[in-house]
């Protein structure tokens, strides 16, 4: 949220002593210290204070936008190496002697199942409160799926109820294309399709930075 309300709360206590005690004191001299003790006159203070407090709040902002910024670059260079390999995997399939039926099955599963994927990293990376127990709290879980209507009950409970729904269904891509490998479903040199692999888990590589981010708080000295 904002931190307009917070800052307003702290600043306006401050911000009505400082003009309070400029109505009593208007020259700045505070019987308090004497007669030559005009400490509202100086700026000595006012100064250093001053300076010390743009330094902390430029510090603080570059360190967050970095930190936004980092996070940024980590979500879309996940999404697009699982979308590269995706298209990798497809195009691979052009060249395959298996019945047409069984290679469009393979295509449209892994396209769910990297679907799926994508939204399950989204869903980790989205710290929200309680989301373990109320999934309905998860804003990535209200985007669109391909499909997902054409996996069953097991599969779809099964990535409900694991603690790391990302893993598991990556794990379930990886052993998809393995399987295919096999079947000569993917009948394309191996050296070709290890490009497949490193796209993999290039995205997963970028998927657990953004987790970092999401996870390792700001430290608590520079959020003061």
């Amino acid at each position: 949220g904002s931190l307009f309300p917070i800052s307003i709360m702290c600043a306006a206590p401050n911000a009505a002593l400082a003009g309070i005690l400029q109505w009593v004191w208007p020259d700045g001299s505070m019987s308090l210290f004497g007669e030559d003790g005009g400490i509202l006159t100086e700026t000595i203070v006012w100064s250093g204070f001053t300076f010390l407090l743009g330094f902390l709040v430029v510090f603080r902002t570059s360190q967050s936008y970095a930190r936004w910024w980092e996070g940024c670059s980590a979500c879309h260079y996940m999404r697009a190496e699982w979308f590269d390999a995706c298209c990798s995997v497809v195009a691979f399939c052009r060249h395959s002697q298996e019945p047409p039926e069984k290679i469009a099955r393979f295509q449209h599963t892994i396209i769910r199942l990297l679907s799926m994927l994508h939204a399950a990293a989204m869903s980790e990376i989205e710290e929200t409160e309680g989301a373990r127990e109320d999934t309905n709290l998860v804003n990535a879980f209200k985007y669109p799926l391909i499909d997902p209507s054409s996996f069953d009950e097991k599969t779809l409970e099964a990535v409900r109820d694991s603690r790391c729904k990302t893993e598991l269904v990556f794990q379930w891509v990886q052993q998809l294309v393995v399987d295919n490998i096999r079947s000569n479903v993917l009948s394309i040199p191996p050296p070709v399709l290890t490009r497949c692999f490193q796209e993999l888990s290039n995205g997963m590589v970028a998927f657990h930075c953004a987790i970092k981010i999401a996870s390792v708080p700001f430290p608590f000295p520079y959020a003061q």
